[in-house]
């Protein structure tokens, strides 16, 4: 029975430790791409802009300009409004 209650044990502490593992990978990926965000370009050169609503990247000469930013022209995202 000991065994048994060890094993469940040690499942769940690798469990913990995965999972705050996992954590600091996704917090590191997203600083780094916060960093990067204004400096973001299509192959052409044109600078990527975000979609406030949705958070999509895309080429601002496919965005549309509102007042709290830049919008894209889903029609998903437009229904939102």
């Amino acid at each position: 029975m000991s065994k048994l209650l060890f094993l469940i044990l040690f499942f769940i502490i690798a469990m913990i430790a995965l999972r705050l593992w996992n954590i600091r990978q996704w917090n590191a990926r997203r600083r780094g791409e916060a960093a990067a965000g204004a400096k973001k370009t299509t192959g052409d050169g044109e600078p990527m802009v975000r979609c406030v609503r949705c958070g999509v990247f895309l080429p601002r000469g496919e965005a549309r300009m509102t007042q709290a930013g830049y919008r894209c022209n889903d029609e998903a995202c437009r229904r939102r409004d």
